[in-house]
């Protein structure tokens, strides 16, 4: 797989992790071509100034001749643009979409009349709270897993290309399924900014500089892109309310020891929570 001769890479969104990828690109893969296609053209010359053999594609239909295609727009357009690519006539390409809820974006392709055999649906675990190309870096796309979760439609050869171009990018890929996936980022980060943007909103009568850190640290990530969190809890939302109403009941239980006359339950219950935390740091 290592020894696929890549001639020419499609990029389809300029924003943080199509910025990322084309930086990782000018590390791995400066002798590639690179075609930028965005909404913005001015975040696509941003982007295609980080690869030393990019251009810009206007236009969509520029994308079909090239050997592999990262979809990396926000995740409730992605479905559209998948379905585009796939139709383009005599196109070979393998496209690799990086959106955060991958059950929605499979199933809009799916109810499409197009043959997905070269799709493989993908995301890099790592992100930040920052959007846009301006923040992006060629570590996010290397620093955590990229996770891929192919169906059945997606075929085993391009699988194989997906894998040997992100082994090439120096990325870890890790094989699950899609609804695995959407179950673990609805709890591991679609929950979490949930929360931040519920918390964000019950302060507004308190003095802002009198505020703790743990506050501030949590409600943090209300400052994420407001519409790119919106698109994400719609599209991932039957796991978000399965992973909020568990937070919910856990929420309540240890509110409920809280009131008890002895602590025992409640000591063992954080105590508990920090072992797990402890042990999650303790494998990084």
């Amino acid at each position: 797989m290592g020894n696929i001769d890549f001639q020419q890479i499609g990029l389809v969104g300029a924003g943080l992790i199509g910025g990322s990828i084309a930086a990782r690109l000018a590390y791995a893969l400066p002798d590639c071509a690179l075609l930028v296609h965005d909404a913005s053209p001015g975040n696509a010359a941003y982007v295609a100034e980080r690869h030393p053999n990019a251009a810009i594609a206007a236009e969509i239909t520029a994308l079909g001749d090239c050997d592999a295609i990262f979809v990396a727009t926000p995740v409730a357009t992605i479905g559209n643009q998948l379905v585009a690519l796939l139709a383009l006539p005599a196109s070979k390409a393998v496209i690799i979409d990086t959106g955060s809820a991958k059950r929605a974006v499979i199933d809009h392709v799916a109810a499409a009349d197009v043959d997905a055999a070269r799709f493989v649906p993908g995301h890099p675990l790592a992100g930040g709270i920052s959007a846009g190309p301006g923040r992006s870096s060629g570590d996010i796309v290397t620093m955590r897993p990229f996770v891929l979760t192919p169906t059945d439609s997606t075929g085993t050869e391009a699988l194989d290309v997906a894998k040997a171009l992100l082994d090439r990018l120096g990325a870890q890929t890790v094989e699950m399924t899609p609804d695995a996936h959407d179950r673990l980022l609805a709890l591991g980060s679609h929950l979490p900014h949930l929360i931040a943007y519920a918390l964000a909103g019950i302060a507004t009568d308190e003095p802002a500089d009198l505020l703790p850190a743990s506050y501030r640290g949590i409600a943090a990530f209300a400052g994420s892109d407001t519409q790119m969190w919106a698109d994400i809890f719609r599209a991932n939302r039957e796991e978000l309310q399965a992973a909020l109403t568990e937070f919910k009941k856990r929420l309540d239980l240890i509110a409920a020891m809280a009131d008890e006359p002895v602590p025992g339950n409640l000591l063992e219950t954080l105590s508990d929570a920090k072992a797990r935390i402890d042990a999650l740091e303790n494998e990084e």
